[in-house]
């Protein structure tokens, strides 16, 4: 399946308005889909022991997102499925890269996970210590983010899921904004929170 993504493509505000296009013809039960698919697929790779779960699912949307730009038609009574492919793709690549996990604990037998296995113990410290230095990352990466984006992507985010869609309506209303832009510029922010993230857990990284 020839889903990787080139280098020097980046998703434009036409290919996400096409990828929304995808889910609903009307933009706010459009926008619904694109949040609930983006959503399940965090989970689906939440539960696969991923530890890039967000970075993977946006990986998926951007990908499903250049092949419609590029015109592929995906039929809409099908698109959950093609989504899942893509995702089963992706976690293939992640799982052959460099930052494959050790299989979850309870996926392994009593003999291969003693409960004082020294090495296991090691591992959930060296877990802990990662999942806290990235906490320390983004902690950071946010401050540095200026106060007006702060406070836009914390009103993105603040509302229980259910409350979501209007939330985020009457957030673009009040940037004077549509809800199409919104979507794209808290994209845009949570990229560059991404990217200032793994800056941060591996300096060397960026040359």
């Amino acid at each position: 399946m020839p889903f990787t993504l080139k280098r020097e493509w980046t998703l434009t505000h036409d290919a996400f308005d096409k990828l929304l296009a995808q889910f609903d013809d009307d933009v706010e039960r459009a926008a619904e889909g694109y949040e609930l698919t983006r959503s399940r697929l965090i989970k689906f790779f939440e539960c696969r022991s991923c530890n890039l779960s967000r970075e993977l699912a946006d990986e998926v949307m951007n990908r499903v997102a250049r092949r419609v730009d590029e015109g592929e038609e995906i039929a809409r009574q099908s698109l959950s499925n093609y989504f899942y492919s893509v995702a089963r793709y992706v976690l293939q690549e992640h799982r052959r890269g460099p930052e494959r996990r050790a299989s979850s604990l309870e996926t392994l037998t009593p003999a291969e996970h003693p409960s004082e296995n020294p090495a296991v113990i090691e591992e959930d410290m060296l877990a802990r210590r990662r999942r806290e230095r990235r906490l320390e990352c983004l902690e950071s990466c946010f401050e540095k983010l200026p106060r007006e984006t702060r406070d836009m992507i914390v009103s993105y985010y603040e509302e229980e899921e259910g409350a979501r869609v209007a939330g985020r309506k009457l957030l673009a209303e009040n940037l004077g904004i549509s809800l199409s832009n919104l979507r794209m510029r808290a994209h845009r922010i949570r990229e560059r929170l991404d990217k200032c993230v793994s800056d941060c857990l591996d300096p060397d990284a960026g040359g």
